[in-house]
């Protein structure tokens, strides 16, 4: 008897249930409607207070103001931090309580460097720094002076002497509004007075404190109207 071996090759192709993974909750930010698994990369927006507005005094009357403004942004790298300076300046004159401003004519600064300030069409003066002049006025020098060449606002000279205040690294941590919160800093120098704030999604507290202090106590009442998410202290 004749025997046939039958030897089959058989391409087995079989068929694969595969979910596309995501984002599958619909009130999150990356929401994928596509997706048929949850990965656990949902992310959620989270309430942010504005950035603080800076604060401003006001003024009656005849005056003339000259604000240097120096501001120190620390970054965290590798090897450290390291600290990076802006100066800017600006400066108004008014008879009138501020109602219209008066030109001083050409008005410079001079510190660790000398800057001429830009007059603007409603005649106040501002200093802003560019891409060929990243860092602005130098406030290194030991007194800062002020030079106008005269307009309606009569020409003047005028030195601060007394230069700028340090305040170090916030270190009271995170705020939590149910309870009252030590707004703490390392330590304050060479001001006559400085704010300790608080703002959140909702709102802000905010208190001015003689400068030799260095903490400020905000109740539970005092962060109350906050909000929670993000925010400054």
């Amino acid at each position: 008897m004749k025997r046939i071996l039958l030897i089959f090759n058989v391409l087995a192709i079989g068929v694969v249930s595969c979910k596309k993974q995501g984002c599958t909750d619909p009130l999150a930010e990356n929401y994928n409607d596509k997706a048929d698994k949850d990965d656990g990369s949902c992310t959620y927006a989270v309430a942010t207070a504005a950035s603080p507005t800076p604060i401003l005094p006001t003024y009656t009357g005849e005056f003339g103001v000259l604000v240097g403004i120096k501001t120190v942004t620390t970054t965290s790298t590798p090897i450290g931090n390291i600290d990076t300076e802006l100066g800017t300046g600006v400066a108004i004159f008014s008879q009138d309580g501020g109602a219209t401003n008066l030109p001083a004519g050409t008005l410079t600064v001079t510190s660790g460097n000398s800057k001429t300030l830009t007059l603007n069409s409603n005649n106040s003066y501002v200093y802003t720094p560019s891409t060929t002049d990243v860092t602005g006025i130098d406030y290194t020098g030991s007194s800062v002076v002020w030079t106008a060449s005269g307009g309606t606002w009569p020409s003047f000279t005028a030195t601060a002497n007394q230069g700028f205040g340090t305040v170090q690294s916030i270190s009271s941590g995170d705020v939590t509004v149910s309870s009252s919160y030590d707004l703490t800093c390392n330590g304050v120098s060479n001001a006559d007075s400085i704010y300790y704030a608080v703002y959140g999604p909702s709102g802000s507290k905010i208190i001015l404190k003689a400068g030799n202090t260095s903490s400020h106590t905000f109740s539970a009442s005092d962060l109350s109207g906050l909000g929670t998410g993000s925010g400054f202290v």
